[in-house]
């Protein structure tokens, strides 16, 4: 018999389903042992049958229909997994609790340049929630798979061992383990916006004055934004050692780091920074288990931006 797979969309741009369709020819190894029997993107079947094997949940939840389809593919499946940071730490619709709804809803559908001229907003659609949520924050997850969106790389290895019962070890360092760069020399260190100059591609991006999250981002991507030059943003979420400790968060981590890196007082490190729910939280902004930690920044940047 085979293991019958299921993938729920929820709030999110389908991108972590294209993912596992971009597995290519390892995906019909899978299908040889699986058949995939629910996907809104993939096929045309309105909803999840009972008697799912694993069921993989995309996207973050923002809506009562979210909230309704992630308690109905739960109640159907043997097995869940969160797929892609949306759904493991709400991603980027958690940026929308930086607003009030009614002026999300205005702005979409009045103020926007693709509007209708008749400015109305719609009164049929599902309701918002008063926050977005992560998956786990609403419901048990069986498996947390990391990524905007997981990478081709790790998911040729994840899902095969998924349909197969297999037990997997994976690295869970964080982005800079994977990184080929050389930490250079630190003088007169100033952060900088990533417009300014080209980086030099040797050594540290954090170094040279880049705003790089890689010390404090999950390995789950090859550190590929930094071999191309690019300073990491953490769309893998937060490394497990920041993860696991309830004292530690990204914003005070990557303080301390700065502050270790180039010798100044982390006060002094703290006036350089700059729009810190975008810079620091864009991808786990909407996780409560982020908000909760004593020293995250996440309560007061909502309560502030939202007003």
């Amino acid at each position: 018999m085979s293991v019958k797979i299921a993938i729920e969309e929820l709030a999110g741009c389908s991108g972590c389903t294209i993912a596992v369709l971009d597995l290519h020819e390892v995906l019909l190894d899978v299908v040889d042992k699986a058949e995939i029997v629910y996907s809104p993107v993939i096929m045309d079947v309105k909803e999840p049958p009972e008697g799912i094997d694993i069921a993989f949940v995309t996207g973050a939840v923002r809506n009562a229909e979210n909230q309704e389809r992630l308690e109905k593919i739960r109640r159907r499946a043997k097995t869940l997994v969160a797929l892609g940071t949306c759904a493991c730490y709400g991603g980027i619709s958690g940026l929308s609790m930086l607003h009030p709804n009614d002026e999300i809803f205005s702005y979409v559908y009045r103020e926007a340049e693709t509007v209708k001229p008749d400015g109305v907003i719609p009164t049929d659609v599902p309701p918002f929630l008063y926050r977005a949520f992560a998956v786990g924050d609403l419901t048990k997850i069986d498996y947390y798979i990391t990524g905007c969106p997981p990478k081709e790389i790790y998911l040729k290895q994840i899902i095969p061992a998924l349909v197969s019962g297999d037990k997997l070890e994976l690295s869970r360092k964080s982005v800079c383990a994977d990184c080929d760069r050389k930490m250079g020399p630190v003088d007169n260190w100033r952060l900088k916006r990533r417009y300014e100059g080209v980086p030099d591609r040797e050594h540290c991006l954090l170094g040279q004055g880049y705003l790089c999250l890689g010390s404090v981002t999950f390995g789950r991507c090859a550190a590929a934004c930094p071999k191309n030059n690019v300073p990491c943003h953490g769309c893998n979420g937060p490394s497990l050692d920041i993860l696991r400790e309830p004292c530690r968060d990204i914003y005070s981590m990557m303080v301390r780091r700065i502050a270790d890196l180039t010798g100044k007082p982390e006060k002094e490190v703290e006036k350089e920074l700059y729009d810190i729910a975008h810079t620091m939280y864009p991808f786990t902004i909407g996780s409560l288990i982020m908000e909760d930690k004593e020293v995250s920044k996440i309560r007061d940047l909502v309560k502030e931006r939202s007003r």
